[in-house]
């Protein structure tokens, strides 16, 4: 049996940086990045190149976690690993909504995922009729990228405006005359219910039964966390909302922590659990975790709100190393 001070599981963007961050914190500690096969070639080459620049420090296994038996793991090919800590970065899934004809050629679902994204637009720039389904940060967002491209785009929005989770209806129908003023259209209270065409999309039909010319249909949804391996784990975690999380990252096991899109974060305005979360608060909460995870940070208030200072004293990759090494030394001195 393979032990391992740190084990990683996930090969998202939130994965990567917290290895990173880890290997910079602890450079002596050993670590295991492990994920399934996956078919997303870019992450598993930063991994690859992280880990050959780590001193043998962190190993990659390209597996899946099937149990736990207190600190040791199970993998899918019988394999057992333990680990002193544990992080789940496994990320979120794009959600497919109920459409007929949802998967001929033309329709896109979108995710959180950059490189996603990116090819998603290069494909839509190619075509002339664009719809998208869903108004929230990213359909709008892609949304406004494509009219300024020149693009005719139509986006659809099931709630009475745009952004209807992420910000008040000031900001929304400000967001829609943005989109409007640039030629795009705006529906409401309205849904997609089916993509007409043969083997491609030509057109799609609405609730309302309208039919709408396109060749190019995205779909932004939202998305759910990837919280398969938490029932695997034995830890509390929500199919909706994510793993479960105390305000330092820790899930309901101390020794195991989740972050980015998989852990259920708390909005601090509405007092409840939230969905939304930033790309950039991702990758903030990643490094910070992975360079307190045999240390942690206790104060009087919410870990996050702590992030624009922490992020001052830890230093990023920018900076020279011994700047960095010199940060970290002196977040030691404090938490001392």
């Amino acid at each position: 049996m393979q032990k391992y001070n740190i084990v990683i599981y996930g090969l998202t963007e939130a994965a990567l940086v917290c290895a990173n961050s880890a290997h910079k914190t602890y450079p002596d500690k050993s670590i295991a990045l492990v994920f399934p096969e996956s078919d997303n070639k870019f992450y598993q080459l930063l991994a690859e190149n992280l880990a050959s620049n780590s001193n043998n420090q962190i190993t990659l296994l390209k597996r899946k976690i099937t149990g736990r038996e207190a600190t040791n793991l199970i993998l899918d090919d019988n394999e057992i690993i333990s680990f002193d800590k544990l992080v789940i970065a496994t990320g979120s899934s794009p959600v497919k909504p109920n459409i007929e004809g949802i998967d001929k050629e033309g329709v896109y679902l979108i995710d959180k995922d950059i490189q996603s994204i990116n090819r998603i637009k290069r494909l839509a720039l190619k075509c002339e009729k664009i719809v998208v389904f869903g108004g929230g940060y990213i359909g709008v967002e892609f949304t406004d990228e494509l009219l300024r491209e020149g693009k005719s785009v139509i986006l659809i929005e099931r709630s009475n405006r745009l952004l209807p989770s992420s910000f008040d209806s000031e900001i929304s129908l400000s967001a829609q005359k943005i989109i409007e003023g640039q030629g795009g259209k705006v529906i409401l209270n309205e849904k997609v219910k089916e993509v007409i065409g043969n083997d491609r999309i030509e057109a799609v039909k609405l609730r309302s039964g309208e039919i709408i010319s396109c060749d190019f249909l995205m779909i932004s949804s939202g998305s759910r966390p990837n919280v398969e391996v938490a029932e695997k784990l034995k830890i509390v975690f929500d199919y909706d909302r994510g793993i479960l999380i105390d305000d330092y990252f820790r899930t309901s096991d101390k020794d195991i922590f989740a972050i980015g899109d998989c852990a259920a974060k708390f909005d601090f305005f509405r007092g409840d659990l939230c969905g939304f979360l930033m790309q950039s608060i991702k990758l903030q909460e990643a490094e910070l975790v992975g360079s307190n995870l045999f240390s942690v940070i206790y104060n009087r208030g919410k870990l996050s709100h702590y992030l624009t200072n922490q992020k001052r004293l830890l230093g990023r990759l920018k900076n020279p190393e011994n700047e960095y090494e010199k940060s970290h030394l002196y977040l030691r001195q404090l938490q001392s």
